[in-house]
């Protein structure tokens, strides 16, 4: 397996679990690889949820082997087959935790571990709030000050949360405001349509179907209530997502192919403008912060 990996960044801890009340880890920990690696079929001993940050997987859960892509998430409960193969002659780079619950006294615990306990094996599409979560825990894994186990702890309980919705078919839903709000709530649905549809290049034609109006009386009301027109909010928030894939480790080649751009020159072009550097420049920048 050695020969196919690029970086693997795990934990493990099957002898004695680390703990974070209310729950226990027995492994976590986020693997590069190239095309050609396997992880050989073996059995879980605890839950793990795996989240595909880039490329795709033949991945063996329970009974079932899944075709899974860049931002799905698989879930294989404890005492389930488990295996995973890259596929389609592309590298593949994941995120994984095998974890217990430990104390469900409250609520959300007690609630979380009956779902879990019940849930079969499968994938489905991740929340987007899934790698965040990951990358905390990455983060405060080893103490990086008095606060960091219960960054841990929280982020532990976001990531069940979220993948609980995840399975459930509830991802990545859209923040709408109160009604009482009136038409400033029909501009806060626009930015929250435009938000999480981003990589969907065909976000703003979608407009007038969603809303009821046309593409210039939408344009127009949103100009005049943000200050800024439709189309540089798209730009905006194109340019954001694009930064956080990079941030996670997505090639700038697979970026500029995910955000829709003609060419990765054109895609240069435009995040240098906004950005004051290059794509590679911002990665590089990002790995000397990390």
């Amino acid at each position: 397996m050695a020969d196919f990996v690029k970086f693997h960044f795990d934990n493990s801890f099957y002898q004695e679990p680390k703990t974070f009340s209310p729950y226990s880890i027995v492994q976590v920990g986020d693997i590069d690889t190239y095309s050609g690696f396997k992880c050989h079929t073996h059995t879980q001993i605890a839950h793990e949820i795996t989240y595909i940050v880039r490329g795709n997987a033949n991945i063996l859960c329970g009974d079932e082997t899944h075709l899974c892509k860049t931002g799905d998430l698989i879930f294989n409960p404890k005492g389930t087959a488990h295996a995973i193969d890259s596929a389609d002659g592309h590298s593949l780079r994941y995120y994984y935790i095998a974890f217990d619950i430990i104390d469900k006294s409250g609520d959300c615990e007690k609630r979380l571990y009956d779902f879990f306990a019940t849930a079969n094996a499968g994938c489905a599409t991740a929340d987007r709030s899934i790698p965040h979560t990951f990358h905390d825990i990455f983060l405060n894994l080893y103490g990086k000050d008095d606060f960091s186990s219960a960054i841990i702890s929280d982020s532990i309980r976001k990531l069940l949360i979220y993948t609980l919705r995840s399975l459930s078919g509830e991802a990545n839903q859209v923040y709408v405001p109160d009604v009482r709000f009136g038409k400033k709530r029909t501009v806060a649905q626009i930015c929250s349509f435009i938000d999480s549809g981003i990589e969907d290049i065909d976000t703003l034609k979608k407009l007038p179907e969603k809303f009821g109006y046309s593409y210039s009386h939408i344009s127009s009301f949103f100009s005049k209530s943000m200050g800024l027109s439709l189309k540089e909010y798209f730009l905006m928030s194109r340019h954001r997502r694009a930064c956080e894939l990079l941030r996670s480790g997505m090639t700038v080649t697979a970026v500029s192919e995910k955000m829709g751009y003609s060419s990765i020159h054109v895609f240069s072009k435009a995040f240098t403008t906004r950005e004051g550097m290059s794509p590679i420049a911002f990665v590089q920048k990002v790995k000397k912060e990390s």
